[in-house]
């Protein structure tokens, strides 16, 4: 924003007249994030009345914050300070999907104040990952931005490198796919030295379609570096702790003007070091309010200093501001919360190990952390949650079911089964490692799977870890899921409706009745809803096992990782060949009603159970 200022001309010692100048960086100041973030703290306080809580501060700036604060914000450290069902406002860096379970838990409203540009990082990663590419995060380490994304995905899934050296000192192989995001504050030029390091070491790296920096530090960087070159002295106005006005800085400095000083206000001014410099660069990070600059210029225009406008980019960037109803997270974030606690459970569960018995572990981990949609185990958490139950005991049953599963996709893949060659775009367990080695990692997952449910810590009564064992044996034994496997492979003659839907309900909707069967095991909720939420499960098995039908029928190999017309080509019994695809579809969409039906009276924590319910049914892999 213009400053109009004005002051007298300087005298020298010698008695003869000089102007002094300050030349003003365009553009400087706020960028259209932050002040949507602000916005949305002044909207929350419009509407729902004082106080409003903010996690951590909005921006990086201290006159900020005090300013809110005057207003009713009140800024706290973590989530547990605030009272239930207050309303918190979640700062523009981003947070972790773990804040947002936090929030969750603790039946907090939030208003997610994330700046779009930090947003479209936290898609970038997801997508990268989903992609099986491991995420090199360029930034500073212990930012609130980087901390955030970080969080976005499993632990290890993403590597922080600030420079060439962190590059160097990665240890991954050559030849790992990689993809890489840029911190949206961090230098242009430092960044783009890493990107050519990551180039250099590694051979299959992508990256985003345009650059992570947001525009505002491109900018100001620019326009800092372009009024650098011309000035004796140059004054960034902005907090300590904000990652883009320290930048600026740093890139006064690399311009060509060594004295280059951050300050917060006019009481931060170097007279001293000022007070021989005939022309001072004045800039301001991106969170800096106008009202600091001037205070800035007002008193270097009193001490006798011209101010002069630089020539400058004129930004005409918006946003549209942050929604103040609080929206129920998107299913995708709930299950990359939960992929998150079940990999971590899944990684600490099945050690490391060396010779052959680590080729066995690495092949039983390589099946069942990173990848998977979790389905089956948010069914188990949410079902736990609706009983009752404590969400550490059901991740711990909803591991053991997905080893389970994994066990049973393993097998699926082998050659004497559907021979296999890709599985969610990765080479079959069988493929990467060999059939001996895939055989002993699935015998190997199905027997952690008891070991998990047995545990101790799974529960506290005995007689209920006997009941999770006894069931999970049930639904995977010779009546059912391995019955209906064989079912699948020598199917009737004549395949009735009666028959076909038995073999989709053992092969797949067993587990996944079991599922929610077992989350309810760990709580004490009511006879009525537990039927209600069987009665869900049965009907969610089977549409899934007919989505599959129909995703083998008609969906996209490259998009599904794996390949298509299976069933077909093996004369397989399926609700497809048996109701025609107009006629499975028909009965997905059905069975998807009668779950929303069976939910109805189940409250809001159910949303997810709908969510999931739709999703089974419109997949694409």
């Amino acid at each position: 924003m213009p400053v109009t200022l004005t002051g007298e001309a300087g005298s020298s010692a010698q008695g003869s007249v000089t102007q002094r100048r300050v030349l003003l960086a365009n553009p400087r100041g706020f960028c259209a994030g932050v002040e949507r973030a602000i916005d949305a703290v002044e909207q929350a306080l419009r509407k729902y009345g004082a106080p409003v809580y903010v996690r951590r501060h909005i921006v990086h700036n201290q006159a900020v914050v005090s300013d809110l604060e005057t207003r009713g914000a009140i800024f706290v450290r973590e989530l547990s300070e605030i009272p239930p069902h207050a309303v918190a406002i979640l700062s523009a860096h981003g947070v972790s999907l773990a804040v947002g379970e936090e929030a969750r838990e603790l039946r907090i409203h939030t208003i997610d104040a994330t700046c779009p540009l930090v947003a479209k990082i936290h898609t970038e990663v997801t997508a990268h990952n989903a992609r099986n590419r491991h995420v090199l995060l360029i930034g500073h380490r212990g930012h609130p931005e980087i901390i955030g994304t970080l969080g976005q995905l499993p632990d290890g899934a993403i590597s922080v490198v600030g420079d060439a050296g962190d590059v160097a000192a990665l240890d991954l192989p050559g030849d790992l796919p990689l993809a890489y995001a840029v911190q949206t504050t961090f230098s242009v030029q430092e960044a783009q030295q890493v990107i050519d390091a990551i180039g250099a070491r590694f051979s299959d790296v992508t990256g985003p379609r345009s650059s992570d920096i947001c525009y505002a530090t491109t900018n100001r960087q620019q326009a800092v570096a372009a009024i650098a070159r011309e000035a004796d002295c140059m004054l960034i106005v902005g907090d300590s702790h904000s990652s883009n006005a320290n930048r600026l800085v740093e890139i006064a400095s690399g311009a060509g003007c060594s004295s280059s000083y951050l300050i917060s206000d006019s009481a931060g001014i170097p007279w001293d070091a000022i007070s021989t410099a005939p022309v001072i660069g004045l800039s301001a990070g991106a969170s800096t309010p106008d009202s600091a600059v001037h205070d800035v210029c007002r008193a270097l225009t009193d001490a006798g200093y011209v101010l002069e406008e630089a020539a400058g980019k004129v930004e005409n960037v918006s946003f549209k501001p942050v929604p103040m109803t609080a929206r129920p997270r998107p299913l995708a974030q709930d299950l990359a919360r939960l992929q998150h606690d079940i990999d971590r459970l899944l990684t600490a569960a099945i050690p490391q190990r060396h010779g052959a018995a680590g080729r066995l572990t690495d092949a039983m981990r390589y099946a069942t952390v990173g990848g998977g949609k979790r389905l089956r185990a948010m069914l188990t958490v949410t079902a736990a949650t609706l009983a009752g139950a404590r969400r550490e005991q059901a991740l711990v049953v909803a591991a053991a079911i997905e080893c389970v599963h994994a066990q049973s996709l393993i097998h699926d893949d082998l050659p004497c089964m559907d021979d296999d060659a890709l599985r969610r775009g990765r080479p079959t367990v069988h493929r990467k490692y060999d059939e001996a080695t895939a055989v002993l990692a699935g015998d190997a997952l199905m027997a952690l799977a008891f070991e998990l449910l047995a545990r101790d810590d799974t529960h506290d009564d005995a007689a209920v870890r006997a009941r999770l064992v006894l069931g999970l044996s049930r639904v995977i034994g010779f009546d059912g899921l391995a019955a209906g496997q064989m079912m699948d492979l020598f199917p009737p003659d004549a395949p009735t409706r009666d028959a076909v839907f038995q073999c989709e309900q053992k092969k797949t909707g067993g587990l996944i009745r079991f599922a929610i069967e077992a989350g309810l095991m760990l709580g004490n909720g009511c006879a009525k809803q537990a039927e209600a939420l069987l009665a869900y499960g049965d009907r969610l098995g089977l549409a899934f096992q007919i989505r599959d039908d129909i995703l083998d029928h008609i969906g996209d190999a490259e998009l599904m990782g794996k390949r298509i017309g299976k069933d077909a080509k093996a004369g397989r019994a399926t609700a497809v060949g048996l109701l025609g695809l107009d006629g499975a579809q028909q009965q997905v969409a059905d069975l998807a009603a009668e779950c929303h039906g069976l939910l109805k009276d189940l409250g809001p924590e159910a949303r997810i159970l709908a969510d999931i319910a739709d999703f089974a049914v419109t997949r694409v892999k």
